[in-house]
């Protein structure tokens, strides 16, 4: 699924929200507009230049071939309500940006807003092409997460508090726990599985049992 270009800037919601691409225009995924479309502060717009209802976008991202990112909008919502700041994992806030510490790994490889965006129809390579990627796997990073902060600069974000991944039908495997772990360094690992719209986010602790007799 492309990405949006955002066309009018009005107000400050745009300092943690969106990717700088191609000098200074910015791109909102899918997830940040249909979060700024449910709260009123963005128009989304076709090619005609016919705007977009709701639940338009709502049958788009929830069809069959689309529900993982309906999935994940689920859990971009409730972290964006409590006052994270949200990213989408491994892709720079901005080309002057730190590229994320995290890569996708496998256990085999171990105010009012009157805004206007239009759908780019090409794909944005680099995202798209690890969205791709990513939904091969059943634990796999997607976004990363950062306290509020007032003062957030997309050209230097800083390291995330932490890296949200999903699940699917089962719990990370050992190896997947292991070489998301390499990966991500110092970065604390959660976890969200989404189910019947309710997002749950959980995290593992190592535990040493001791040796029994």
């Amino acid at each position: 699924m492309g990405m949006a270009e955002v066309i009018v800037l009005e107000g400050t919601n745009w300092k943690n929200i969106g990717v700088i691409r191609n000098g200074n225009k910015l791109f909102c995924s899918i997830y940040e507009v249909l979060f700024l479309v449910e709260k009123g502060h963005l128009r989304l717009l076709d090619d005609s230049g016919t705007s977009t209802s709701l639940e338009d976008i709502y049958m788009k991202i929830s069809d069959e071939n689309n529900r993982w990112y309906w999935e994940e909008f689920q859990a971009y919502r409730k972290l964006k309500s409590l006052g994270y700041i949200v990213g989408q994992h491994g892709i720079p806030w901005s080309t002057i940006g730190v590229k994320s510490k995290c890569e996708f790994v496998s256990s085999k490889g171990c105010p009012k807003i009157d805004e206007a965006v239009d759908f780019e129809t090409n794909d944005t390579s680099s995202s798209n092409g690890l969205f791709n990627e990513m939904r091969s796997n059943e634990a796999r990073p997607v976004f990363d997460v950062y306290a509020p902060n007032k003062n957030f600069k997309k050209s230097s974000p800083g390291d995330p508090c932490f890296v949200l991944c999903f699940t699917r039908s089962r719990p990370p495997s050992k190896l997947d726990l292991e070489a998301l772990e390499r990966q991500c360094g110092s970065i604390p690992l959660k976890f969200c599985h989404v189910d019947y719209g309710s997002a749950s986010f959980f995290s593992f602790d190592k535990v040493e049992l001791p040796t029994l007799p």
